[in-house]
């Protein structure tokens, strides 16, 4: 893996060691390089902001930023993301999905909100997050209606027993009479 020099930096630092000295940051981790390439499975507990070449998942915590020469190939789980540059594979966001003017994405992407700014490129399907809880509980209410029709069918047939039961047999030694005919 060829690193390019020293990749990892903090926003808005200019030393080559990190700032973490405020809590206040937006991005905790910055990865640039002309030839970084990374591969694996990276979980960020803040946000992140690319400008290299990943291929594998990502897990981030906070926002996912890839900026125009970053290229990521990798299933995504995240809050928000911003795609500057290129991304490919399946990414699901709670939030926000932000696609730039410059940004290319070939994927499927889970989201409540997607915003494709003119010039933005999107070849894929786009799934809403809410659409498919509303739809699993659109189902679970679709089978508990169907076990309630079931059992109130079963409870019908029982009551309908019992009448039968209960009926007095005086009441049927009568009928009998009446049908038969005295000469």
């Amino acid at each position: 893996m060829s690193l390019g020099g020293n990749i990892f930096s903090s926003m808005g630092s200019e030393s080559s060691e990190p700032d973490y000295s405020t809590d206040m940051q937006k991005t905790l981790l910055t990865i640039k390089g002309d030839s970084a390439k990374i591969e694996g499975k990276l979980i960020i507990s803040k946000s992140i902001e690319i400008d290299c070449e990943i291929h594998g998942e990502l897990v981030v915590d906070g926002q996912l930023i890839i900026q125009q020469s970053g290229y990521v190939n990798a299933d995504v789980k995240t809050i928000d993301a911003t795609v500057n540059g290129v991304y490919e594979g399946n990414m699901e966001a709670t939030g926000n999905v932000q696609i730039t003017q410059n940004g290319k994405v070939n994927g499927n992407i889970k989201t409540d909100s997607l915003i494709i700014e003119k010039g933005g490129v999107f070849s894929g399907n786009v799934t809403r997050i809410s659409n498919v809880a509303y739809e699993k509980k659109n189902e679970l209410e679709s089978e508990i209606e169907k076990e309630l029709e079931v059992i109130e069918e079963v409870k019908y047939k029982e009551e309908k027993a019992e009448e039968i039961k209960v009926e007095e047999p005086g009441e049927a030694a009568e009928e009998k009479d009446e049908d038969t005919l005295e000469l």
